[in-house]
């Protein structure tokens, strides 16, 4: 089976997957409450599966579909995260912050005043 690798769709949907999320992950922006890089993923993961059951993408149709599987196990991992973490925020809060066996340390200068 040598020679089954083609550039364009094989090499290239990861490349892009991993370039996008890159990019977006160096914003700080929010789209409906989840930043870029997550929106992002879900979008390249329904986009790509949506556009490879429509046929969208004409010659580079099998790019799209990568896309999609490039994607997925990203957006599934979001997505478990962010169903785990509305399940768990509902419990009350289990840790506290405590400062035993001691006092916090004082800051160099509190209390000093400046005339």
């Amino acid at each position: 089976m040598a020679g089954n690798i083609r550039v364009v769709e094989d090499i290239g949907a990861p490349l892009a997957v991993t370039v996008v999320n890159i990019m977006a992950r160096a914003s700080t922006k929010t789209i409906a409450g989840m930043t870029y890089s997550e929106a992002l993923t879900y979008l390249m993961t329904v986009g790509g599966y949506v556009g490879a059951y429509m046929g969208w993408g004409g010659k580079y149709s099998e790019f799209v579909k990568n896309v999609a599987i490039a994607s997925a196990p990203m957006s599934f991992d979001k997505l478990y995260s962010r169903i785990k973490g509305a399940a768990t925020s509902s419990r009350p809060m289990a840790m506290r912050v405590s400062r035993y066996p001691g006092p916090a340390a004082e800051s160099p200068f509190q209390g000093v005043r400046l005339v």
